[in-house]
């Protein structure tokens, strides 16, 4: 039976420095990593449902926690310890998808960082993204989002159910689309540069509609609808027709 731990907004689940051997596996919400560097500077990420934290002390590569965790909102995580983890492996099935999915996800993220710090004075944000309506704001954590790297993807998600699944088709989608008529795991809005300044918004599947400043556009199966982004702010909207996912991107670069 799963370990499971609610926690509220505030609530501190890892403590860098202290000794620990369990994963968290996130079930619901947000949680946000503080790791503090030799130099003293600190990189923070946030984390939501389907990720974890806490996997270097489960595969025994450190003794002590290397970050503070901390809730960003209400939630709930399984808790993974050893003998969990050793009935997943031993259990038929799918069992293991959500972990290794969850693993995988992590190591990428932990890359990703190493590589783009917001609060590094070399940073370059080529865009500034805010979401404009509840279903925006929740995919960002009520937060602005920086996108230092391109391209930047926005797209369906749910965890694979299986480990074939989970092979099958890995894609990196950086804003993940819930509660909404978009297929699961597809690509459905990428972000890429444009020589000369500016940004191209390539639509590729994105539900009911997709509106970019006011101007509407459509998909067939044969050709993506692209559209070019000047330096600024633009509104795009894009989903259900009813109740859309609407984002203002300002253009830096």
């Amino acid at each position: 039976m799963a370990n499971i731990m609610a926690f509220k907004q505030g609530d501190k689940i890892i403590a860098q420095g202290d000794k620990d051997t369990a994963a968290y596996l996130i079930k619901a919400g947000w949680l946000e990593v503080h790791r503090k560097r030799v130099d003293g500077s600190e990189i923070t990420s946030v984390l939501q449902a389907g990720e974890i934290v806490g996997e270097l002390g489960l595969a025994g590569l450190s003794r002590e926690r290397t970050a503070t965790v901390v809730a960003l909102t209400d939630g709930e995580v399984e808790v993974i310890d050893r003998g969990t983890l050793i009935r997943l492996v031993n259990k038929p099935g799918g069992a293991l998808a959500p972990l290794l999915s969850a693993l995988f996800m992590r190591l990428q993220n932990v890359l990703i960082d190493e590589e783009i710090d917001e609060n590094d004075e070399t940073f370059i944000a080529f865009a500034k993204l805010e979401g404009l309506n509840d279903h925006a704001k929740q995919a960002l954590c009520n937060r602005p989002k920086m996108i230092g790297r391109l391209p930047w993807v926005f797209g369906a998600y749910r965890p694979p159910l299986t480990v074939t699944e989970l092979f099958d088709d890995p894609k990196k989608i950086d804003v993940r689309l819930t509660g909404c008529s978009l297929r699961v795991n597809e690509k459905h809005i990428e972000l890429n540069a444009v020589d000369g300044g500016g940004l191209t918004l390539r639509i590729v599947n994105y539900g009911d509609y997709c509106i970019v400043d006011d101007d509407e556009y459509t998909h067939n199966s044969n050709n993506d609808a692209v559209v070019k982004l000047a330096l600024g702010k633009h509104v795009i909207q894009f989903g259900d027709r009813s109740d859309p996912f609407e984002f203002r991107l300002d253009v830096l670069l």
